[in-house]
């Protein structure tokens, strides 16, 4: 007999989840705070002792030259090496990676996730487009890592529907969602839309998990990004451990990400790969 999950039920189960890492969404806070500073994201880094030293190895690697081979211990002087946008990604980075190592999920899951999470920042930073519609990559990154988040849960207390939902999928006996509907009673997006809610996530990354299967522009570009970012990740074939791709690509989200077909696509295939390659092997040092 299918499932019907209730929101109570994808709540209280979410409960028996490792604990979404808190520094996230501090950190994602900080930037729709203008009175953010430089002293507070470090603050947030150094609270996590663990954290902090992934952050320094990770920094060390990044610096390669003079006095840096000494190794680099201030968070002050790896910020004006790396600069604030690259250590708030290595943080959000690494705090994931040890998010994903706690679920015992497998890598390919993550592989698909991170490189999602890539292309949907190479998309953020698409120029020229108007500045109301422009999209923080760190932003573009979570959605991405986590736009597939609701398949966790799933997996995690139905394991064997969801192997008979995968294995329908595999067959082509359907759309992947209406396929989910059929055992579940719902979908990953809607699952994952729970999850990102009770983690108190911001709202545009709530809609782009919800909605990255059914992009519709009145709900803003973030949306339109993850749905994109997952159809360019399918066409490189990266990360995809059986995981169905889009059949369709929406028109509408696509003008919405500002991606240009007539453009030169090779590349930004090029960095989606190289910078998928680089941010999988966090992941994969922290399994």
């Amino acid at each position: 007999m299918p499932l019907r999950l209730s929101e109570d039920e994808i709540i209280e189960r979410a409960s028996l989840l490792p604990a979404f890492p808190k520094v996230v969404t501090d950190i994602l806070a900080t930037l729709d705070d203008d009175n953010a500073t430089v002293s507070g994201l470090i603050e947030l880094v150094e609270s996590d002792p663990v954290l902090t030293a992934r952050v320094f190895s990770l920094a060390n690697s990044a610096a390669k030259s003079g006095n840096w081979r000494k190794g680099l211990r201030d968070m002050h002087v790896a910020i004006s090496m790396i600069g604030m946008s690259r250590l708030r990604q290595i943080a959000i980075s690494v705090s994931l990676a040890d998010f994903a190592r706690e679920t015992r999920v497998t890598l390919g899951y993550w592989d698909h996730s991170v490189a999602v999470g890539v292309a949907g920042q190479e998309l953020a930073r698409l120029r020229p487009l108007p500045e109301s519609s422009l999209v923080s990559v760190d932003y573009a990154l979570v959605a991405g890592l986590l736009h597939d988040i609701g398949f966790l849960w799933m997996a995690r207390f139905y394991p064997l529907e969801y192997q008979m939902a995968r294995q329908a999928m595999a067959q082509s006996e359907g759309a992947n969602i209406e396929i989910e509907q059929r055992y579940f009673g719902t979908d990953h997006c809607q699952v994952g839309r729970i999850l990102a809610t009770g983690w108190g996530l911001p709202s545009s990354i709530i809609e782009a998990i919800s909605g990255h299967h059914r992009p519709n522009p009145a709900l803003g570009r973030l949306v339109a990004i993850t749905h994109v970012a997952e159809i360019l990740v399918a066409a490189l074939g990266m990360g995809m451990n059986g995981h169905q791709p889009y059949v369709n690509l929406s028109e509408g989200a696509r003008i919405a990400a500002g991606l240009d077909w007539k453009g030169d696509l090779n590349s930004l295939f090029g960095r989606i790969e190289a910078r998928t390659n680089h941010l999988g092997r966090i992941f994969r040092s922290m399994a």
